[in-house]
């Protein structure tokens, strides 16, 4: 059974993934109350550096399986891009629409991931703080 199906140059789930799937999901629902990736904190992050730190945890808690999430070292996946040179590519604010309603870009096998949005909030600005600041005009 074929667990990826290719969609044009993409590779997507297939339903016989979601078959295998469904009883694990189901289990981690029940029990999480509902949050099938969990709660990182129960009261929403309200100070810049909570949001910093949200955003964060998000990151490493979805995306460090593949992508180095880091300043430092490279991505477990080698070809999914380091979070420190996402800017590189585009501007990472732009991702707040993809994060909030599910986000099917990137290397061939990234999940689909959708964020509340405060997390969406928290995640781009963590990506933001990867970037470089920018040079003084001296």
């Amino acid at each position: 059974m074929a667990i990826f199906r290719r969609d044009g140059s993409r590779l997507r789930p297939s339903a016989g993934l979601y078959g295998l799937l469904a009883p694990l999901l189901a289990g981690l629902i029940v029990i999480t109350g509902g949050h099938a990736r969990g709660q990182i904190v129960d009261e929403p992050a309200s100070t810049p550096a909570e949001m910093l730190e949200l955003g964060h945890s998000i990151a490493a808690r979805d995306c460090s399986t593949c992508h180095a999430v880091e300043l430092t070292g490279n991505s477990p996946l080698p070809e999914a891009p380091r979070f420190r040179d996402l800017h590189e590519q585009f501007d990472v604010g732009d991702l707040s629409e993809a994060l909030a309603e599910g986000i099917v870009v990137g290397h061939g096998a990234m999940p689909v991931w959708v964020y509340e949005p405060d997390e969406v909030q928290a995640l781009v600005g963590y990506l933001k703080s990867l970037e470089p600041a920018p040079k003084s005009g001296n």
